[in-house]
């Protein structure tokens, strides 16, 4: 009894000790994770140009999610590392000491193991390389498919990338394959070595003419036993030091990049800027990504200075290296030759404007605390009164990621108040008149760039002609070199002269140029399809919307239903594939119990047997050793062969209903979260699950057959054990409630986590030339320590669990022990085998338990990624792509679209943005759209192109009802030029004939029309190594090559300079005259000789006639327009 209680208070001791060393371990590893993130976010803030052209978005988001996750699960089984080979060679010297020199036999099997194990772990590493290198070009792939999704419903290539998608899948599951091979035979080999050791052992003790007495057999199981633990862990540890190994070299690949320098203010001693003979390339690997032609967006020989307030502005071709010259002044792009020195604050506005996923006031504001007159002043002088009435709420409302709620123009005059009121010294503008009308921007020149700033120096990329002679400098730019630079008036004088030449043909045009607000298919629209026309509703439709455009995560509460794990068995196969899997599972584990029975009964029976017979006896003891070490191999190949099944299934499924959900969808929800899923969740998918799952068997039908042994040796037991499993099983309840939740909640912030980090890089360029490193890093700071208390809370739910279910493990050894110690009587030998055999397995139960608490512990909040995965996989879609019966394929012939009564809202709750639209366009009809900022214009594109399902009325495209055909039957008889360009990576030739449908020699006349710089189809495009303007005529080019009956055009030529802008004009009416097209109107000189003119305001056609009839009447709206552009 003495022993029995010193069991029990052993183990109770060990216990404690135990889960306070899994607390602090845990908590170690926290900080490490924590330090790991932080360390990758502060580095992507100062990455070098060069650095970040060879890292995607998704590639960082590995190394903070799946790369972190793998170093701070590695601190867990760290110090396996030690006390594994510590307990396997204690046992082997006691082993020595029990079997004498019998034991060298077991000792020659583990030095045999032991170069077999490196050799597999090296190959392991490989493989892990390889498959980390898969894994993120799959998820950099879908970061760009799902980036620019808007382009991909309207030009029906869902199916297409869907396909790229799949086979980077396929590559990846491939590599994933392969290293699964290798780790089942790393994982076989190691369970199976307590077997190879056994059998080696007593088939050299037996050889040398020992008896196999009781004694000699049950405490060489017990050693045995002991070395199986530490066999069974180090598995599990080599995968993590492999997989661990792996993803610090990748952390220190990436931490050891090169960094950003920043410009600094030379012999300057007062504001300015000066350059002199500077040349600013883009580094490695930037250009390799770029077209090995003379446009590479380089920029040599600068030198001009300015030390005063004035307004300097910078024309040039498209790829004449405009935007690479700003780029070079705020250290983007690094100077290669000369000098660049720069004193004083700066505000930069890009391109494509930078918008937070944040309040319309906190991207203004922009960091610094809010003022009101300054802020009322900054909105003001932008133009953004009218805005900010129509939203929800006011300039508190959240516009969504990348401003997806907000127009084109909306997102520029957004990112010029943020510059404004910065209150900066020098302002550096990209382009910013190109996404407003004549009349707004002849406002924002006129109040803005030269009122409100016109005590500041201020460098303005511009294509608007119309504002250089009030500018007191210009820079013409082409090829990369300054080719004049000095007054406006000055070189317009110059004969034959750059500029003089642009103006001059700038001056051919019959009317005036006149730019509109929509910059894209949507206009100033909030809305939830991506720019979405801010269209003026009623105070009553507006007063009672949320001040949030953005949907919150969906969270699941209560139990993961069982309906969760039925979904991912049914994935790996069906109820037949996972009853083989468990069935194999219990067949290893009664062969291993039948191995030790038929050892005791071989123990007991000793005096009896002859030599003969002892020899037959070990032969069968062989023969259940080598089965059972066969079948470690098959349950561990089974299991992980259903889960890649799994895999390929959830990810399908996935993938395939993500692409085929609505656009407000995508509008609601930021990237950040669905790449969340398709990476962390994923990743818990493919290799966390099956692996879980195969320590979850193998551990609880150890328990199992544990239990069970100790109830037939000792039936007494029963009257102990109902009650354990009773309080096993209400922790364990009560424990998964808890658990489950924070890991919810752990899964559901970490979404923001990622979503910041794609925002950060997306906007690099405007964070760091305002200088608000440390503001973000504070938000992801904030967000980061969020995640970590949720993870925090789950792991000490763990220990809190750990330790009643290790002491229920210590009062199974006890009173195995106590009932053992209380049948006493039962002297005969075959009870002292059976309860040896009894006690060895009693004695093995608080590790089993211990480690059945941690796997199922893991299982239950790693099974919640799969109901993530399977909440994208079952959510609603848009209308089916292709109808029961098609269209004709001649449809349609003549491009006749009729609007009976149309009336549009994006999604549900939100306000009419179409209100009884009612007209007719003929086949073959020139028709443009036009009408004041929030008149509705994008929203007809909306209806015709079922972006969003029409709320009554319906549409017909020669006398065919659209909502009547499939998605695809209609969006592939129409081309769409759009405003947003998106490229993909691939080549010139997979973007503008994604589908190889023609030839090289169509390639090569249609990019010829549009004037684009290309001396390869097979330059390489990755997503935004191109201008903005060389990316618009792709696009175009695009169009040209499709040759649909109806072609709708966003002003396609916004970005582009006035003489490329000329000559594509005239190839797209040359190519498109027998079409019908439709052209939202930017700027009017562009629509004046179109045959009829619809004018839409509040949703609806007000006017609809020739121009010449619209202009005669001096009420019309269309007039009105006109004259604003003919002021302007």
């Amino acid at each position: 009894l003495v022993y029995v209680a010193l069991i029990f208070v052993g183990g109770i001791f060990q216990s404690f000790c135990f889960r306070n060393y899994m607390y602090f371990v845990f908590e170690t590893g926290l900080l490490f994770r924590s330090a790991i993130v932080t360390a990758v976010y502060r580095k992507s803030l100062v990455l070098s140009a060069g650095a970040m052209a060879g890292r995607s978005v998704g590639e960082i988001t590995n190394l903070m999610s799946i790369d972190a996750q793998r170093l701070q699960d590695l601190l867990g089984d760290l110090h396996a590392i030690w006390y594994g080979p510590f307990l396997i060679i204690t046992s082997c010297v006691l082993l020595y000491l029990q079997v004498g020199p019998a034991a060298f036999a077991g000792f020659a099997v583990i030095l045999v193991v032991t170069p077999v194990t490196i050799c597999i772990s090296r190959v392991m590493r490989t493989l892990q390389k390889q498959l980390m290198q898969v894994k993120d070009s799959r998820i950099k792939m879908c970061y760009e498919v799902l980036g620019g999704i808007k382009v991909l419903k309207l030009q029906a290539w869902e199916t297409n990338f869907a396909a790229r998608v799949a086979a980077f899948r396929t590559d990846e599951l491939r590599q994933l394959t392969s290293y699964l091979l290798a780790r089942t035979a790393s994982t076989s080999l190691f369970n199976g070595v307590p077997s190879l050791v056994t059998i080696a052992t007593f088939t050299t003790y037996v050889v040398l003419g020992h008896s196999m007495d009781t004694s000699t057999a049950l405490t060489s199981l017990s050693l045995f036993a002991i070395m199986r633990f530490p066999l069974f862990v180090l598995p599990t540890v080599i995968n993590a030091i492999v997989e661990a190994s792996v993803s610090f070299q990748r952390l220190q690949a990436f931490l050891l990049e090169t960094e950003r320098t920043p410009v600094g203010s030379g012999a300057l001693e007062a504001t300015g800027i000066l350059l002199e003979r500077a040349a600013f390339s883009w580094e490695q690997p930037v250009l390799p990504k770029r077209r090995a032609s003379a446009l590479d967006d380089t920029v040599s020989d600068v030198s001009f200075q300015m030390q005063t307030q004035g307004i300097c502005a910078v024309v040039g071709g498209v790829g004449s290296g405009k935007s690479t010259l700003l780029s070079g002044l705020l250290g983007d792009a690094p100077c290669t030759q000369g000098t660049v020195s720069m004193r004083g604050s700066v505000a930069y506005v890009s391109q494509q404007p930078f918008i937070q996923n944040a309040t319309l006031r906190d991207n203004i504001c922009f960091g610094l605390p809010y003022e009101y007159g300054r802020y009322t002043a900054a909105v003001g002088v932008c133009c953004l009164e009218a805005d900010l009435r129509v939203l929800p709420g006011g300039d508190l409302t959240e516009i969504g990621e990348r401003g997806i709620n907000l127009s084109g123009g909306q997102r520029t005059r957004v990112a010029l108040a943020r510059a404004v009121y910065q209150d900066a010294d020098i302002y550096l503008l990209d382009d910013v008149l190109a996404a407003v009308d004549a009349h707004v921007g002849a406002t924002i020149f006129r109040e803005c760039i030269r009122g409100f700033l016109g005590g500041k120096i201020v460098v303005m990329v511009t294509n608007n002609l119309q504002v250089l002679p009030q500018c007191d400098s210009v820079l013409v730019l082409s090829q990369g070199r300054v080719v004049e630079h000095d007054s406006f008036a000055h070189l317009v004088h110059i004969p034959d002269g750059y500029l003089a030449c642009m103006v001059a043909n700038f001056k051919e045009s019959d009317a005036p140029e006149s730019q509109t607000e929509d910059n894209e298919p949507n206009d100033d629209e909030f809305g939830t399809t991506p720019g979405h026309a801010l269209v003026r509703v009623p105070s009553s439709e507006v007063a009672d919307k949320a001040c949030s455009l953005m949907a919150g995560e969906d969270r699941s509460t209560g139990d993961v239903p069982w309906s969760v794990f039925a979904i991912w068995i049914q994935a790996c196969g069906g109820p037949y594939v996972a009853g083989r899997v468990l069935a194999v599972f219990v067949l290893a584990q009664a062969t291993n119990v039948a191995a030790t029975l038929w050892l005791s009964y071989w123990s007991d029976q000793d005096q009896r047997l002859d030599v003969r017979s002892h020899r037959q006896a070990l032969f069968v003891f062989i023969g259940l050793n080598f089965a059972f070490a066969l079948l470690i191999y098959l349950r561990v190949l089974g299991l992980y062969l259903a889960g890649l099944q799994a895999s390929r299934a959830l990810f399908s499924a996935m993938f395939t209903q993500v692409l085929r959900a609505p656009m407000h969808f995508f509008d609601t929800t930021p990237l950040g979260r669905i790449i969340n899923r398709m990476s962390k969740d994923m990743y818990a998918v493919d290799e966390d699950i099956p692996s879980t799952w195969a320590n979850v068997l193998s551990t609880l039908c150890s328990v199992a057959a544990t239990l069970a042994t100790i109830v037939v040796v000792t039936p007494w037991f029963v009257t102990a054990l109902v009650p354990l499993v009773c309080f096993y099983a209400a922790s364990q309840r009560f424990f998964v409630k808890t658990s489950r939740e924070l890991q919810r909640l752990e899964s559901i912030s970490r979404s923001p986590i990622y979503a910041l980090t794609a925002e950060t890089l997306d906007g690099l360029p405007t964070i760091r030339a305002y200088k608000v490193e440390r503001s973000f890093q504070k938000r992801y700071m904030d967000l980061l320590d969020c995640n970590q208390r949720a993870y925090f809370l789950n792991f000490s739910a763990n220990c809190w669990l750990g330790l009643r279910l290790e002491v229920s493990g210590a009062m199974v050894a006890s009173f195995a022990t106590l009932f053992v110690v209380l049948n006493h009587s039962r002297t005969s030998a075959a009870f002292a085998g059976l309860a040896g055999v009894s006690l060895t397995y009693a004695f093995s139960v608080t590790p089993a338990l211990n480690m059945s608490v941690r796997y199922l512990s893991q299982l239950q909040t790693q099974m919640v990624s799969v109901e993530r995965v399977q909440a994208y996989a079952a959510m609603p879609t848009e209308r089916p792509l292709r109808s029961l019966v098609p269209p004709p394929p001649q449809w349609p012939q003549h491009g006749r679209i009729v609007f009976e009564s149309v009336d549009l809202r994006y999604r549900v709750g939100m306000p009419r943005v179409l209100r009884n639209l009612c007209c007719t366009i003929h086949g073959g009809e020139k028709v443009g759209v036009v009408g004041r900022t929030g008149a509705g214009k994008s929203s007809l594109v909306v209806a015709l192109m079922r972006l969003a399902e029409v709320h009554g009325g319906r549409i017909t495209l020669d006398d065919v009802d659209i909502s009547a055909i499939g998605l695809h039957d209609l969006r592939e008889k129409i081309s769409i030029i759009p405003q947003d360009s998106v490229l993909f990576s691939g080549t010139l030739r997979s973007n503008v004939d994604p589908f190889h449908m023609y030839n090289d020699e169509a390639l090569w006349a249609a990019l010829k029309r549009v004037q684009m710089p290309a001396t390869s189809l097979d330059d390489v495009v990755d997503g935004g190594n191109f201008s903005v303007g060389e990316r618009q005529l792709m696009c175009i080019a695009r169009a040209l090559l499709k040759r649909s009956r109806v072609i709708l055009m966003d002003e396609a030529t916004a970005s582009v300079d006035p003489d490329t802008d000329r000559s594509v004009q005239r190839s797209l009416r040359e190519v498109f005259c027998d079409c019908t097209c439709i052209t939202i109107a930017h700027r009017l000189h562009t629509i004046m000789d179109s045959d009829r003119i619809l004018v839409m305001d509040g949703g609806s056609a007000v006017e609809f006639d020739t121009p010449k009839n619209l202009l005669k009447r001096r009420a019309s709206l269309f007039a009105s327009l006109v004259a604003h552009s003919q002021t302007s």
